[in-house]
């Protein structure tokens, strides 16, 4: 919410409604990108704190492979589904004619990072899980900050618009996956190999267990803001445009 927030304040500055409009429509999609995330994180973060508690290190390496693994495949199916779909994925968020070719040039990009954007929230949870919140938190937050940086910089100073913005996203959120990625590689927390993802139907169906009740709560969020977005279409680019502002203030 803080990178959206941030893009939308910076991009308002652009003084063109459609502009601020289609950053708040791509928003429904990065809490799509945001549910699988927590879905892959809490799933497999769940099982990693109670094979920990009971003394199965391994069993908790191979989980935290498997739910990061499968975020990345996840991540990356969104981005190549949503840039065969582009046109109509922005129609369905919520554009109008007016608003659409702000929101595919903000779309494409946001896309590209599906991947390391539910897998940093992969590594998040599973930090936290194994009782490292601060440098969980560390990680998270830095790319945000970042973002905050980047937006005046790319989008008023290179005069890139709402590429701008889009760029400065994909790139904060790429240096929080790194943090994230260094803190686990570094630190005494379960690491993540490739040759540890291995995953069969008791992984699978532990990560849809612990992990189908955030899915749902989030996804159902996404899909309020689509219908939300569809319906103030009919007003026209302002009404799109002032409830995506009223929902960062939410």
């Amino acid at each position: 919410t803080f990178y959206n927030m941030a893009d939308t304040y910076f991009v308002s500055l652009l003084d063109n409604t459609s502009i601020t409009g289609a950053v708040g429509v791509v928003f429904s999609l990065m809490t799509v990108i945001q549910a699988f995330g927590f879905f892959f994180g809490h799933g497999s973060g769940n099982f990693i704190s109670r094979a920990l508690g009971s003394g199965s290190t391994d069993e908790a390496e191979r989980m935290a492979s498997v739910g990061f693994f499968g975020a990345m495949i996840a991540g990356a199916c969104i981005t190549v589904l949503g840039l065969i779909f582009l046109r109509p994925l922005a129609y369905l968020l919520g554009s109008t004619d007016t608003i659409y070719p702000y929101a595919k040039d903000y779309l494409a990009y946001i896309l590209l990072g599906a991947p390391y954007m539910c897998a940093s929230l992969v590594l998040n949870n599973q930090l936290r899980f194994q009782g490292n919140a601060v440098f969980a938190m560390i990680g998270l937050t830095s790319g945000a900050v970042l973002n905050c940086a980047l937006d005046p910089l790319l989008i008023l100073g290179l005069n890139m618009g709402i590429r701008g913005a889009a760029v400065a996203t994909i790139v904060s959120q790429f240096v929080s996956f790194l943090l994230l990625w260094i803190g686990v590689a570094r630190s005494d927390n379960l690491k993540i190999r490739l040759r540890n993802f291995k995953p069969n139907r008791h992984y699978l169906l532990a990560i849809l267990n612990g992990g189908a009740p955030s899915l749902c709560r989030q996804g159902i969020a996404s899909l309020a803001s689509i219908c939300l977005n569809r319906a103030a279409g009919g007003f026209g680019d302002y009404a799109i445009t002032a409830m995506s502002v009223c929902a960062r203030i939410m």
